[in-house]
């Protein structure tokens, strides 16, 4: 779960662009990837399909070739208006811009789609993975979902399920924004600032992608995210399958002076209010705290422990 600066092997992915349905905004595109395992069967397909967070893309290519070696093809969407899925410098304004959460179901039900297909009549295992913005979207989704049905189990790292953890003034701003559907910059609280090669961390994204001081925050989709909650608060016990949930032992409220502990803590979420959140949304839940695990668990420096 660290050294990502060091030599990579190489991973082939196929890349699927779906055109999506029209905005307010404009034109909408999202962009599958798919590694395949050399170690599945004839008879038996097994698959992964990971959903990243806000403001974020895939590009965690190490946990890639762990499920390939376990026999998983992999798959990655970069949801409409992030990474690979921006259309144009114009767009990028919009990184991350949804009026409904529901909105994402269009891309994963295709997604889903081509995985089916993948799978042809072989006995197939679809596992979802969404990180903390994408693991609401995963819940929602997993509850009500077109193809819901295919999904025999979810993983989740640090589930956007109950508020930030934020300051004071941010929260006032995010309430604002979110009333008068504004665009804010806020601050990540050091979070990227832990991860990134030119900063604290040790993993080399592209920050045009993944900004790594400022993150974005939409008013109006930060209001569809509190509507999303409510609503999978609301549905109780509402997914069926599996759930292994995933997060850090402790969080932590950053403040203005660096502090090597930011490096072991989540900085964004809460997490006994995420693991209350997630304890309510099925009737087979696993939660792993991971000591020392940040938010994103699987970009933590070693040594973490479960």
């Amino acid at each position: 779960m660290s050294n990502a600066t060091a030599t990579k092997p190489t991973i082939e992915y196929e890349t699927t662009t779906f055109t999506l349905k029209p905005d307010n905004i404009g034109p909408n595109k999202a962009t599958l990837l798919h590694a395949r395992s050399k170690k599945n069967d004839s008879q038996f397909y097994k698959a992964i399909l990971y959903i990243h967070g806000y403001s974020d893309y895939y590009f965690h290519d190490h946990m890639c070739i762990e499920f390939l070696e376990h026999g998983y093809d992999f798959f990655a969407l970069d949801l409409r208006k992030c990474g690979r899925s921006i259309i144009s410098p114009a767009q990028d304004q919009y990184r991350h811009y949804f009026n409904d959460i529901h909105e994402y179901d269009e891309e994963i039900t295709l997604s889903i789609d081509q995985i089916v297909i993948e799978a042809n009549h072989r006995v197939k295992k679809l596992i979802v993975y969404g990180h903390s913005t994408g693991g609401l979207i995963a819940c929602l989704y997993g509850s009500s979902g077109l193809r819901h049905k295919e999904i025999d189990a979810i993983i989740l790292t640090s589930p956007y399920l109950a508020a930030l953890e934020t300051s004071f003034t941010e929260s006032m701003l995010l309430s604002v924004a979110r009333t008068l559907h504004l665009t804010k910059d806020i601050d990540d609280n050091w979070y990227n600032r832990t991860i990134h090669v030119s900063s604290r961390g040790e993993w080399d994204f592209d920050i045009s992608k993944k900004p790594i001081d400022k993150i974005r925050a939409h008013g109006v989709s930060f209001a569809a995210i509190h509507r999303a909650q409510q609503e999978l608060m609301s549905k109780g016990s509402c997914i069926k399958c599996p759930i292994l949930s995933m997060c850090s032992h402790r969080s932590l409220k950053p403040d203005a002076n660096w502090r090597d502990e930011y490096t072991q803590a989540d900085l964004l979420l809460n997490v006994p209010t995420m693991r209350q959140a997630v304890s309510t949304v099925g009737s087979q839940i696993t939660i792993c705290e991971i000591e020392n695990g940040i938010h994103d668990i699987f970009l933590s420096s070693a040594p973490i422990t479960p």
